[in-house]
């Protein structure tokens, strides 16, 4: 079953789009959720209520890409879950790692003019992704969307973790620049 018809079962409000979706999806959401948490039953919760935000989105949304659409749910819930576990104390897993090498070239979202320029910023991280090599894009992808570890990465491409590493770090450094050249004050 394709996605849009998929959707449609939502938008039908048939309780059977949400076994098609868990396997269609799922795994992958799980994957997303895990590599966050590091928590597998954590990170099964999270793809529930992922299940039951979708549930609730549409309608009103009609995503065109529904594995796209479900993934930005459950990353955003699962980072909720780590911010809400680890509030109080220093956290020490891969996401708060992935956070903190993005802080160097992406401004702080408390300085940012809310959604227009939360837009803004997205359209122009795109347009970089866009401009550099398709390895380093999946690298890139890979470590600040899905929260891989190097390792995970390395292992996935053939090659190094120290590799990654520097790919990781070069492709900030142009980030950083593409969006000081943009206007972006970091």
């Amino acid at each position: 079953m394709n996605d849009s018809e998929i959707v449609q079962l939502f938008r039908d409000r048939n309780e059977t789009a949400l076994s098609v979706t868990e396997k269609k999806h799922g795994k992958r959401c799980l994957t997303v959720a895990n590599n966050i948490l590091k928590n597998r039953e954590d990170a099964e919760d999270c793809v529930n209520d992922s299940y039951l935000k979708l549930w609730e989105l549409i309608p009103p949304h009609c995503p065109q890409v529904l594995g796209t659409f479900l993934c930005r749910i459950v990353r955003n819930t699962a980072i909720n879950m780590l911010k809400a576990k680890n509030a109080g104390k220093r956290g020490s897993g891969t996401a708060e790692v992935v956070f903190e090498e993005l802080e160097e070239c992406i401004p702080d979202k408390g300085s940012v003019e809310r959604t227009y320029e939360n837009k803004e910023l997205l359209a122009a991280v795109n347009s970089f992704l866009r401009q550099i090599p398709i390895e380093n894009r999946r690298i890139f992808v890979l470590r600040y969307w899905y929260c891989c570890e190097l390792s995970e990465i390395a292992e996935r491409f053939g090659t190094r973790k120290n590799t990654v590493s520097v790919i990781l770090n070069r492709t900030r450094g142009r980030l950083r620049k593409f969006l000081e050249k943009e206007g972006y004050e970091l």
